[in-house]
């Protein structure tokens, strides 16, 4: 697999999901959600060494047909509703320095539920990490809804106002507020030595990389898929994806 060192990208798709029985599996148009995540590392011509961390074999046999490795099965303890994507991400670099000796300089973390975001957003990301000082990026998009028009119920029991930071009390309305964006969960790109160090894909002052709302959307409930299937189905979103 290893054709360069630069990037691992991983993709966790766990078997089990309260929210939607078999997520990533669930069929969007004509395919399963997590195939639009493996064709789109596939297609990216920045990626050489992808891999599938997984418990479930339907998905593990899905993988190796399209032609993603899938080198082992993920451990049950790393595929509970409580396992933690810091350890999913371990277990697959222990793997990868078990096997080649090495670890990556970077890895690339594509969740399958955020099945509209494609190769060219994965190899824009890339790039803007390479040219970027930081040691951590994501993609993130507008909000829908903004945190200051949003309530928080406390330990009493009592709602009241999400406190968000004013970026002018000259404005009035969402222009009061400091901007506010939504990590999509689409792309998560960190530098290896500084992960294993901090135990963080994210970091305190990550690069953003801004995508479409249309690549964005981040499949979470029944109603995101059922939004899903409605966009991908529907003409515009069919020219504006496939022409992007």
């Amino acid at each position: 697999m290893i054709v360069d060192n630069k990037y691992l990208a991983i993709i966790p798709a766990r078997k089990g999901s309260k929210g939607i029985i078999n997520k990533n599996m669930q069929i969007i148009g004509d395919k399963p959600m997590i195939q639009f995540t493996m064709e789109a590392a596939l297609k990216s011509k920045r990626l050489n060494n992808i891999i599938l961390s997984t418990d479930d074999q339907n998905i593990i046999d899905l993988g190796r047909k399209i032609g993603v490795l899938a080198p082992f099965e993920r451990p049950e303890n790393l595929s509970t509703d409580n396992s933690d994507v810091s350890d999913v991400i371990i277990h697959a670099l222990d793997w990868y320095k078990a096997t080649y000796h090495m670890l990556p300089e970077n890895i690339i973390l594509l969740q399958p539920t955020s099945p509209f975001r494609d190769s060219k957003d994965i190899d824009q990301a890339i790039t803007l990490f390479e040219i970027s000082p930081k040691k951590t990026l994501v993609s993130a998009t507008e909000i829908s809804q903004h945190p200051g028009d949003c309530l928080i119920k406390g330990l009493n029991g009592k709602f009241k106002k999400l406190e968000v930071t004013l970026n002018s009390s000259n404005s009035s309305g969402r222009q009061a507020y400091s901007e506010t964006i939504f990590i999509d969960g689409g792309i998560y790109i960190a530098n290896t030595s500084m992960f294993l160090s901090t135990n963080e894909i994210i970091g305190n002052d990550p690069e953003i990389m801004m995508v479409n709302q249309s690549h964005a959307i981040d499949i979470d409930t029944i109603f995101d898929l059922n939004i899903a299937r409605a966009i991908y189905d529907s003409k515009e979103f069919s020219t504006l994806y496939f022409n992007d």
